[in-house]
């Protein structure tokens, strides 16, 4: 068996409730530890998946907007387990789709 992209496939017993809790912290991480200043986020509902992961668009300071696609898994499986988030239509584990909402010159600096 071959797993080209573990994670990104569905998410099981997702809700929308988690992920709009997932999506909190991840905004709050973003101002905390990354720099990124993130003036609104709201749902996106036009743009959901339908897998278990709810799309959220985030508005920054610097007037960039960010698609998030929050899976909707306990925030422990999403942040620590294989349990990808999609941002502006990429996969990415957790630590590495905060860095991706980093402004491009500071993303992996």
């Amino acid at each position: 068996m071959i797993l080209l992209n573990p994670g990104s496939g569905p998410v099981p017993d997702a809700t929308e409730e988690q992920a709009v809790a997932n999506m909190a912290e991840f905004v709050s991480e973003l101002g905390a530890h990354y720099d990124v200043t993130v003036v609104s986020h709201a749902r996106a509902a036009a743009s959901d998946y339908g897998d278990g992961r709810w799309a959220f668009e985030l508005l920054t300071d610097d007037e960039r907007r960010i698609e998030v696609q929050m899976p909707g898994a306990p925030i422990e499986q999403v942040r620590e387990e294989w349990t990808r988030l999609y941002v502006n239509g990429s996969s990415w584990f957790w630590e590495y789709a905060l860095r991706q909402c980093q402004r491009g010159d500071e993303q992996w600096g």
